[in-house]
C-alpha cells in the first residue's frame, strides 16, 4: 500500500492511498463515522484510471485530535478482521 498524508492537524487529516481498492477505506470511514468527537470522514476517489483515493478526516480537537481518531479506528479495523480470521480458520 502506497500512503502520503498530505494534510495533519489536529482538527483534520487527509491521506492519498495508490492502487488500492476503495473498500478498505469505505470500512475505515464507517468505523471513523461512529467515534465521538468525529464530525467528518469520508472518501473519495480522484480518477478511476489512477485509482488515486483520498481519505479525509475532521473532527473536534476538543474531544479527539484527527491522528487520535485515526488510530482508534485502525484498531477497531484490525480487531474485526483478527475476529473474521479467527471464525474462517475454525471453519
Amino acid at each position: 500500500m502506497e500512503l502520503k498524508i498530505t494534510v495533519l492537524r489536529d482538527e483534520f487529516i487527509e491521506i492519498e492511498v495508490l492502487k488500492e481498492d476503495p473498500a478498505i477505506l469505505d470500512s475505515l470511514a464507517e468505523i471513523l463515522q461512529n467515534i465521538e468527537g468525529v464530525e467528518y470522514a469520508g472518501y473519495m476517489i480522484e480518477h478511476p484510471l489512477t485509482m488515486k483515493l483520498i481519505l479525509r478526516v475532521k473532527t473536534n480537537p476538543a474531544k479527539i485530535t484527527a491522528r487520535e481518531a485515526l488510530q482508534k479506528a485502525l484498531n477497531e479495523l484490525l480487531n474485526i478482521s483478527n475476529v473474521l480470521l479467527e471464525k474462517v480458520y475454525q471453519i
